[in-house]
């Protein structure tokens, strides 16, 4: 940004920083020494002194009326967060996918295990156990009837 406006004097805001003693000495300096050679910054100096004196006698004035009483219950207060409604089980509408999961894995064990002891519709080896059977001891089951001890 430049420090300067169109006619080369320096801006506003740097007047002002002036007069609340913001600058350093040496740009103090120089802007004093330009607002004495420049009417428009001279005036703006001038006008800027004055109305620091005059803010500044108005800082020995107390007012008797305290204006935030007269404010602040004109003010509007912040709407009540929303509660919402009871729900018929209380707390507890987020636990139904939960239990809705729970229980579709419990079924889906549920088929798998009987599908496993049942057979499910494997082959199955004849009803009969012999001794010397082509499987070794120990040997996977098709189905319930060929492990059973009756052979059933």
């Amino acid at each position: 940004m430049n420090d300067r406006t169109q006619a080369g004097c320096p801006r506003t805001e740097a007047i002002s920083a002036l007069i609340d003693g913001e600058l350093d000495i040496p740009a103090s300096q120089k802007l004093r020494l330009h607002a004495a050679q420049c009417a428009a910054c001279g005036s703006a100096l001038l006008a800027f002194t004055g109305m620091r004196a005059d803010l500044w006698a108005l800082r020995e004035i107390r007012s008797d009326v305290d204006i935030a009483a007269l404010v602040l219950p004109q003010l509007h207060k912040p709407a009540a967060p929303r509660r919402e409604r009871a729900h018929r089980w209380g707390g507890l509408w987020h636990i139904g996918p939960r239990a809705l999961g729970g229980a579709a894995a419990l079924g889906v064990g549920a088929y798998l295990g009987l599908m496993l002891v049942a057979g499910g519709g494997v082959a199955l080896r004849p009803a009969s156990m012999s001794v010397f059977s082509g499987e070794p001891p120990g040997a996977y089951c098709a189905g319930l009837p060929s492990c059973s001890a009756r052979g059933r």
